[in-house]
């Protein structure tokens, strides 16, 4: 997932509801510098929140593990202020290149690519297109299960396409995005939400938005069911339920105070 307003994420985080962060140094480093940059803690009373943060809010955390960890993000924090994105802006001309692959795997990794190069042009500061990736990560947002073999022809059949290309010294995953065009004709603008189903988006366009719909209450993209039309995504349906559960037990009890004993 594209993390568009960080300040926001780091929050949600901090609020215990960004629970698919599962990584002790990613949340430490959230932590810290929402403390620092949002609450105005000073480095000492940073450092103390933060220890009482993980254990409340991460399994089995031991401080005498992890302080040189806690103490490095502290300090770390004072360097990486916050990165906020109004949304990632996609150009006719852009999806057209990655239209021309014909290849629905191909497409939507490439899709995937080129928000991931606009979002780190911010957030790493990169330029000209180049993107820092993983191939597990790129697939589960491009919404593709291949063998890891084929993960990697497909992204060569790109690169042989033109449409990406390999910076001269590669020393970790890096690619560079050579259609990037900021200033063509706007075709998406994709928001917090959106670049949570990055798969959805591109094909909801290839389509014409034709087996695509919002769910009513987070407005994220969702794919149409052919029998029984969705009105929510998977985490949105869960939580109706329960709250139909707890209404419908609400309204028993209700029901048998009512009645005359």
């Amino acid at each position: 997932m594209l993390i568009l307003n960080e300040e926001k994420y780091a929050e949600n985080l901090y609020l215990g509801k960004n629970s698919e962060v599962k990584s002790v140094v990613a949340k430490v480093g959230y932590v810290t510098r929402y403390q620092l940059h949002v609450l105005n803690y000073s480095d000492e009373e940073n450092y103390k929140s933060t220890i009482e943060w993980m254990y409340q809010n991460h399994d089995n955390f031991d401080e005498s593990y992890y302080s040189n960890i806690v103490s490095d993000a502290v300090k770390r924090a004072h360097k990486v202020p916050f990165f906020n994105i109004d949304s990632l802006k996609i150009t006719k001309s852009e999806l057209n290149a990655i239209s021309s692959l014909d290849n629905l795997r191909a497409e939507k990794i490439l899709f995937v690519l080129l928000c991931m190069a606009k979002q780190q042009s911010v957030s790493y500061g990169f330029a000209n297109g180049l993107v820092k990736y993983s191939l597990p990560d790129l697939c589960k947002s491009a919404r593709i299960s291949v063998p890891a073999d084929d993960r990697e022809y497909i992204l060569y059949n790109i690169v042989q396409k033109g449409l990406l290309s390999c910076p001269k010294k590669n020393d970790t995953k890096c690619l560079i995005v050579n259609f990037m065009d900021n200033s063509g004709e706007l075709e998406l603008a994709l928001d917090d939400i959106d670049c949570k189903e990055l798969a959805y988006m591109y094909l909801s366009w290839k389509n014409n938005g034709k087996g695509y719909t919002r769910c009513r209450r987070c407005n994220l993209l969702i794919k149409q069911s052919k029998t029984a039309p969705k009105k929510y995504c998977e985490k949105c349906a869960a939580d109706a339920i329960k709250e139909s559960w707890k209404e419908a037990s609400r309204r028993y009890r209700n029901s048998k105070k009512d009645k005359p004993s």
